[in-house]
């Protein structure tokens, strides 16, 4: 087949970059060789592809992180600074650019690039219609149904839960779940991955046959609340996890990492009835296939839950490609090199024939998937501003060389971690590297970039330079 190649790209939310099937070296360097998951069809695409072991979000939220990867920008530059901006379509995304070149680009799940109006429409509302969409379902992430739900505006899958008699019951139980790793009362069938899934297959059977398409599947977990049904409660009753590191409330946390587990292996089969749905489809061998997640999740290290912090637990994500159906390309390999999230809009467009500059903002992978390269960048940035109770903004900013990495946080002095020996961010050792740390700040600092005088000013209005 002689088209451009399709793209389906599994995308989820919260997916902590070391809680995956890695080789046993990478699983050793990370901490994880006592984590046993069983991920058979991401396992799959990391054989026949290459799998980015340090990859980092640019910024550890969902909505900024989801709007740095539709634009292919650093934080600094996507427009989004929290989850309460919508994403701005006068900016350029590699969805339009796609769109605009002849792709029916489409997708389902949660893609938070409204999140802040709290209103998906039908699905298809104006934000994607003018970032390209052909067609889509985007939906809720988990509070947002109840967000949505308590101002009268639910989304597509707070109406299917209405339709099928379990709104109530939903919104009872996330209003008061917290960290609780008891069993939700949503049946499997209803269950929000479950359900994106389902609808996620129909989209793949109804895509046009005589254009090239781009699909983006949006998983709703491992998002926390870490709510599971009683069939991936019950799978991992006889389960055992290695415990948080510096973790002042264990057995607690440990329930709750078999919720997180659960959650990982069922986003992992039901990408396997997707690529069951793929196949019966003439061009499925003419498909790159992608996965990755938007930030990642403390999951109890250092006494954290949640995203939105410096350390590895929220800034780690997990980068998969598989274009073995495509092209020529190296099987099998993880690469520990920097690379970030939005690099995924150049990779994209590249194998879309797309000609767009590969810049420090977004550089396209595919010279390392094809063996032309082993590295495309010297450091991978994260960062993002928080405004907290008080109504002030705390800011903080990391830089990773793949062996060190230093954090810059607003108030405090600078601290450096050797991660490839101490991937728990354990022990400071910027006393040790002095000029470690200077050289990382320096290339912070600089990041390559030259703001234009509209994005400088855009990014003062929110304490960013």
């Amino acid at each position: 087949m002689n088209r451009r190649p399709n793209v389906l790209f599994f995308f989820s939310d919260q997916h902590r970059g070391d809680w995956m099937p890695y080789d046993n070296a990478t699983r050793k360097r990370q901490g994880t060789e006592e984590l046993a998951l069983e991920m058979p069809n991401i396992k799959g695409m990391m054989d026949r592809g290459v799998s980015f072991t340090e990859a980092c979000t640019p910024a550890a939220i969902c909505a900024p992180a989801r709007a740095c990867l539709a634009a292919g920008k650093r934080y600094r530059n996507c427009r989004v600074d929290t989850n309460k901006v919508n994403y701005d379509t006068a900016l350029p995304s590699f969805y339009k650019e796609l769109s605009d070149s002849g792709y029916f680009v489409t997708g389902v799940g949660k893609f938070d690039l409204n999140k802040a109006d709290l209103d998906w429409g039908d699905g298809c509302h104006k934000t994607l219609q003018e970032m390209g969409f052909s067609k889509a379902l985007d939906s809720e992430g988990k509070m947002d149904v109840v967000w949505a739900t308590m101002q009268g505006t639910p989304g597509p899958y707070g109406r299917m839960l209405k339709e099928h008699g379990y709104l109530d019951a939903y919104m009872d139980d996330m209003s008061t779940r917290g960290n609780s790793p008891s069993p939700c009362p949503i049946p499997d069938e209803l269950y929000a991955d479950n359900w994106i899934t389902e609808r996620g297959c129909k989209l793949l059977s109804e895509l046009p046959d005589d254009q090239p398409w781009f699909m983006q599947v949006n998983f709703s977990g491992p998002h926390d609340p870490w709510d599971i049904t009683e069939r991936m409660k019950k799978a991992m009753e006889d389960r055992n996890f290695p415990p948080a590191a510096d973790c002042p409330f264990r057995e607690a946390n440990l329930e709750v990492r078999k919720n997180y587990a659960a959650m990982i292996e069922n986003i992992d089969s039901n990408i396997g009835k997707l690529l069951e749905a793929l196949s019966h489809r003439k061009d499925a061998e003419n498909t790159l296939l992608i996965y990755a997640s938007d930030h990642g999740e403390m999951m109890g290290d250092h006494g954290l839950y949640g995203k939105a912090k410096p350390y590895n637990g929220s800034v780690h994500i997990p980068i998969v490609i598989d274009a073995s159906r495509i092209e020529g390309t190296i099987h099998g390999k993880c690469f520990s090199c920097p690379v970030e999230l939005q690099d995924l809009a150049n990779t994209i467009l590249d194998y879309a024939g797309i000609s767009r500059p590969d810049s420090l903002e977004s550089i396209s992978l595919r010279s390392i998937l094809t063996g032309k390269k082993e590295k495309i960048r010297d450091y991978s940035i994260s960062e993002l501003i928080n405004p907290n109770r008080k109504g002030l903004y705390t800011t903080f900013g990391t830089i990773s060389d793949g062996d060190f990495k230093l954090i810059l946080e607003s108030g405090k002095q600078p601290r450096l971690f050797r991660i490839s020996k101490d991937p728990f961010e354990m022990d400071d050792v910027s006393s040790l590297f002095p000029e470690k740390v200077k050289e990382l700040e320096n290339a912070f600092l600089d990041r390559g970039e030259s703001f234009c005088p509209v994005s400088e000013e855009y990014a003062k209005a929110f304490n960013a330079v």
